[in-house]
């Protein structure tokens, strides 16, 4: 809190959309760069985040630029666009350029960890090798696939890369083999979740990392037209037990405090039974935050959205032990819960978004803290025109519900948005 229409944010992502969103909630300008551009990215009906304030002054509070590549922010346009900025924040996939990064640092002052710190977590080798040094329960990975081992035991996995993508099953050809860009983990039955942590500096008592969400990461969901191992969407917040979150909490402070980790972060797991298995590191802004933006705000908790909590924690300025007393994992079953599905598509031919198509998807529109039990949001909207090749998303499904019931209430949803597509046109 305390952010205000003075303050202009860079975000880059992937896909902006959430964190537009979340900072305009702080009260910041936003510039965005990101892949997609969509038609809410962009403003939608929200008049492009326009205050009444900045209106008059004739600065638009939201500007957001489509980018090819993360390299084209190094270009001198996009450049001065990012030297306008106060901070800059980032979400999945720039973590794996830190020479950008750094680039970028002296452009604008980048909140978060810097571009060493991306550098060595990307290493998860090392990092996990380090947790089991330190009596942490993780799977067996290498940069090597023993010659004897059993492929189909392992899979493979790039060091650079996000929402699954670059991951695949190890093959008898793989037997043997080292490599720099992948390594080899070996596969561990059970559930995915992530753990969304905040972390400050522990130069005072109020600093450390506290676990201020649990979610239940959807993965490879046919309904979804996911491939294998690709990330679909999110149910939370979830409640979850002490003895769990003690558990994981002690081991992102650990990550934080050896990696020097500031602001909003995550660890995804595999739960099975009591056993929490840390497989990825996500020093940055995740997916699965989104939902965190979606409830009520607790009057108590010293924040308006997730990017208003990651600033404050990366400047310095929030109160952790007031945050650690506004969280309470162990008791939400009776609070609301959300869920989010990626809607692949899975046709075998690019498709253009038509005039029908986006005039459907633009009527269940709807921001995630407004939605209501038993309404369909739909978001990351695309342009009417844009050409949506195999395997790409073509939206994201938002809906809110008992916890207990929101992962049926979601499948259903994605399946109906999906029909309505079909009957108008998508994927003929």
């Amino acid at each position: 809190m305390g952010n205000s229409f003075n303050s202009r944010i860079l975000i880059i992502a992937a896909s902006a959309r959430p964190w537009i969103r979340s900072a305009e909630i702080a009260g910041f300008c936003v510039t965005a760069f990101d892949f997609f551009s969509d038609w809410d990215s962009r403003g939608g009906r929200e008049s492009c985040g326009r205050s009444s304030l900045e209106s008059s002054r004739q600065v638009p509070t939201r500007t957001v630029v489509r980018l090819e590549c993360f390299e084209d922010l190094l270009l001198q346009e996009n450049l001065d666009l990012i030297s306008g900025c106060d901070y800059a924040i980032f979400a999945g996939g720039l973590e794996n350029h830190p020479s950008i990064i750094e680039a970028l640092a002296s452009h604008v002052l980048v909140l978060g960890p810097g571009a060493t710190q991306h550098a060595r977590l990307s290493d998860t080798v090392k990092v996990l090798a380090w947790l089991k040094e330190m009596g942490y329960q993780v799977p067996e990975s290498s940069c090597q696939l023993g010659a004897n081992a059993s492929p189909r035991e392992w899979l493979k996995k790039t060091f650079r890369s996000s929402s699954g993508l670059g991951i695949r099953r190890a093959t008898e050809k793989d037997a043997g083999s080292r490599g720099s860009l992948h390594y080899f983990q070996r596969e561990v039955q059970g559930e995915s979740f992530s753990g969304v942590f905040i972390s400050m500096p522990q130069i005072r008592e109020d600093g450390g990392t506290v676990l201020v969400g649990w979610t239940r990461q959807l993965v490879s969901e046919q309904w979804c037209n996911a491939g294998e191992f690709r990330y679909c969407g999110s149910i939370g917040p979830l409640p979850i037990q002490e003895s769990l979150k003690k558990k994981i909490e002690t081991i992102a402070h650990a990550i934080a405090e050896r990696y020097e980790i500031v602001g909003a972060w995550g660890i995804d797991f595999l739960l099975d039974g009591n056993n929490a298995w840390p497989v990825d590191f996500n020093i940055r802004l995740t997916a699965s935050m989104e939902l965190f933006d979606g409830g009520n705000q607790d009057a108590r908790a010293p924040y308006n959205s997730v990017v208003d909590l990651h600033v404050l924690a990366c400047l310095g300025n929030m109160d952790m032990g007031r945050l650690r007393r506004s969280t309470d994992l162990t008791g939400l079953e009776s609070d609301p819960c959300f869920g989010k599905s990626i809607l692949f598509y899975d046709g075998d031919d690019p498709i253009r978004i038509t005039e029908d198509i986006h005039r459907q998807l633009v009527s269940e529109w709807r921001l995630i803290n407004e939605l209501e039990p038993g309404q369909i949001g739909v978001a990351d909207i695309p342009n009417e025109g844009e050409l949506i090749k195999p395997g790409q998303p073509i939206c994201t499904i938002l809906v809110k519900e008992d916890y207990r019931r929101v992962v049926d209430v979601l499948r259903l949803a994605t399946e109906k948005i999906r029909r309505t597509l079909l009957q108008l046109g998508w994927g003929k």
